[in-house]
């Protein structure tokens, strides 16, 4: 059958052709998508006459321009408006020396995330607090903390394992100040207790160290007991341990085991 025209015309002298006028076909959206029937009918719906309007909806970790999971747009004579398009959430950035206001993780295209930094610390634009926003390239800008050049205060001390700072740990210390470790029970502090915020940094910490355990299978084993009775078979470090043999049985050396730095995980001399 021979398609009918039917055309019109405008003020200008030109004529159009009223049928033919249907400018926008069945939209392409990269991380998104419209009802599914759309693509299945998709001759029957499309192209679309210019005033009709269609919905569309971003995947998951995608938002339209104004935020929303879904959008709306609208047949003009120059196209789909506005140009639907799906833009990928930001994720809260990494931050050293400093910590955000929001405790969100992801974050819409417009959004703004506020930041601080520590005492002692400044933003690229020397100010102790920023914002950055969520734009369609990302973040624009990486948020970041720099120490003030000159300051002698320190933050907060390091952690130590199998131990802790005695009494409450503050965000800052004035240079000269200090605090003391102490180590969890049963294990012993090597090097100093008390350390010293010097000029930005702290003096060297700690260590503590682990402490030592008998197995009673391996004693067994080598005919022989502990020379003390004891409940518990777990030593110090530099703790003197005696053994003696089970009767019956005769040691051909005197046996005895002193814990020490480098035996901190058992004895020093076993039998």
């Amino acid at each position: 059958m021979e398609n009918i025209h039917i055309w019109a015309e405008i003020f200008s002298g030109k004529y159009i052709d009223l049928f033919t006028d249907t400018p926008c076909d069945l939209p392409q959206i990269e991380n998104g998508n419209i009802a599914q029937y759309y693509y299945s009918f998709k001759s029957y719906y499309f192209p679309m006459h210019k005033g009709k309007k269609l919905s569309y909806s971003c995947v998951v970790g995608y938002t339209t321009e104004s935020g929303t999971q879904d959008g709306r747009i609208t047949c003009t004579a120059e196209g789909w408006s506005p140009v639907p398009r799906c833009y990928r959430k930001c994720t809260k950035p990494p931050l050293e020396n400093g910590s955000f206001y929001s405790t969100e993780m992801d974050f819409k295209l417009h959004e703004k995330l506020q930041y601080k930094c520590n005492p002692g610390y400044l933003t690229p634009s020397g100010a102790t607090e920023d914002t950055v926003q969520c734009q369609p390239q990302g973040w624009s800008f990486q948020p970041s903390c720099t120490k003030t050049l000159g300051s002698q205060d320190c933050a907060s001390p390091p952690v130590i394992e199998n131990g802790a700072v005695l009494g409450p740990v503050l965000a800052s210390y004035k240079n000269g100040s200090w605090v003391e470790y102490v180590c969890h029970h049963y294990h012993f502090l090597d090097g100093p207790s008390t350390v010293y915020c010097h000029q930005g940094n702290w003096t060297e910490q700690p260590t503590c160290l682990e402490p030592c355990t008998l197995n009673v299978t391996d004693m067994d084993s080598n005919n022989l007991t502990l020379k003390w009775r004891r409940e518990e078979l777990i030593f110090l470090h530099g703790d003197l341990i005696e053994f003696e043999c089970k009767q019956g049985y005769k040691d051909s050396w005197h046996i005895q085991g002193v814990l020490k730095e480098e035996s901190k995980y058992g004895l020093e001399e076993r039998p």
